[in-house]
């Protein structure tokens, strides 16, 4: 079957199945009649009979605008992504079955599916990368805003219903300064490119995706945020199109925290005239590294009163040692104490 014959079938599938009595078709009498009579037909109007109030509900556009919007995704998905979409009790989990190019692989083929190309062109400022599970920050075929020709759009990170992306957020902070992101580009009118770049700053003259009439095509680029007092990105798009937008991590500035650290020490131990003793702290509490420690002696001054400590240094535990010898005539008592350290939340 063409691809044009089964985009019509998809259509035909997810528009009349549901609800003929809306149609042109139904209004002659055809669209009553219709029933899909391939799998694939059949599973797409059985996703969009299931998901379309949902669409209404969550997102506010018309189930006939939603299911016409979808049939490009459901008519070049492979059988058994739609079959894996039709077995989903999540929206999100439904579309992203449903929208991935390539037919579902186990974990061990997966390894080898084609891999998008990252770029990255971040500045040398210190940041920290969180990983996030993969979470939908936009879907335009859901809120039924394809993007036009031409067009820069800005997206948030923040308030992702009105966009189509998730219900609760992706749990990307203010003060992110760049996300990575993995976009779709869905049935392009023409050959073209989008640019992804900062909001409020140029757009550069490089493509960060290009594209086929037709295709369903995707990257994984590292975008930086621009926007105040939100950051935000925008897109550019040549041709008109529709696009899935999934956020996988983000870049944040190095916090200067100070470190978490604690002390530990020996009981006093006495060392009496002429002899010798040894003063050892306990180890150190989990999670915590020794950096360091020392020796004292109570109620007097080591030199002067004749206590030399002639070893000390850490232990393989963290904690610290001391072993003094008095050459006074009065017993002295020593004591070792130990700092231990942790990096905090640790």
């Amino acid at each position: 079957m063409s691809l044009g014959k089964t985009m019509r079938v998809a259509v035909l599938a997810c528009a009349l199945w549901v609800w003929p009595a809306t149609s042109a078709l139904a209004q002659s009498g055809q669209g009553e009649r219709y029933q899909p009579r391939s799998e694939r037909g059949r599973l797409a109007a059985g996703l969009v009979l299931r998901w379309a109030g949902h669409v209404q509900q969550v997102y506010g556009t018309a189930p006939q605008r939603w299911a016409q919007g979808m049939a490009p995704t459901f008519a070049r998905a492979p059988l058994a992504n739609l079959r894996r979409a039709a077995a989903m009790t999540d929206y999100d989990a439904m579309m992203a079955a449903a929208s991935e190019p390539y037919a579902h692989r186990s974990a061990p083929d997966a390894a080898r599916a084609p891999s998008p190309t990252t770029t990255a062109a971040l500045s040398s400022e210190r940041l920290l990368y969180t990983m996030l599970t993969p979470c939908r920050l936009a879907d335009t075929r859901t809120v039924a805003r394809r993007m036009s020709a031409g067009e820069s759009r800005s997206f948030s990170l923040q308030s992702l219903t009105a966009q189509g992306g998730a219900q609760n957020g992706c749990g990307i902070p203010t003060d992110a300064s760049a996300v990575t992101l993995n976009i779709t580009v869905i049935n392009p009118d023409v050959a073209g490119y989008l640019t992804v770049f900062p909001t409020g700053g140029t757009r550069p003259l490089a493509s960060s995706l290009n594209y086929r009439v037709g295709d369903v095509v995707a990257n994984e680029i590292i975008a930086r945020l621009g926007g105040d007092p939100w950051p935000t990105y925008s897109v550019y798009s040549y041709a008109g199109a529709d696009l899935v937008i999934d956020v996988a991590g983000y870049f944040s500035a190095a916090k200067s925290e100070p470190l978490d650290c604690t002390q530990v020490e020996s009981a006093l131990v006495a060392v009496n005239p002429g002899g010798t003793a040894s003063a050892v702290t306990p180890a150190c509490p989990a999670g915590y590294t020794g950096t360091g420690g020392g020796c004292t002696v109570a109620g007097a001054y080591p030199s002067i009163d004749e206590v030399y400590f002639h070893g000390f240094g850490a232990q393989a535990n963290g904690g610290y040692a001391c072993h003094a010898r008095n050459r006074g005539g009065v017993a002295r008592n020593v004591r070792a104490e130990a700092m231990c350290c942790r990096l905090p939340g640790r």
